[in-house]
């Protein structure tokens, strides 16, 4: 894979981050759509660094940005 492919994924990822936060959905049902988001997020780092050594792990959490939506729903319901 190369680095466009990795840039589409992240793309993908953050669109259903941003999606799950605007939706009509409890803040708990958010909190557990990120939250398995997430898990899917760190188990295609897993693949990719198999895949290619010098895929940037940080760098690609931070492209998603699962993880800060993630925090924002917990803090919405007192985690």
């Amino acid at each position: 894979m190369t680095k466009k492919h990795f840039e589409m994924i992240a793309r993908v990822l953050n669109n259903r981050a941003r999606a799950i936060k605007n939706s009509s959905a409890s803040n708990e049902e958010k909190h557990y759509a990120l939250f398995e988001l997430r898990n899917t997020m760190y188990h295609l780092c897993d693949e990719f660094e198999a895949e290619n050594p010098r895929f940037d792990t940080d760098r690609f959490y931070k492209a998603c940005e699962v993880q800060t939506e993630l925090e924002h729903a917990q803090k919405l319901i007192g985690i």
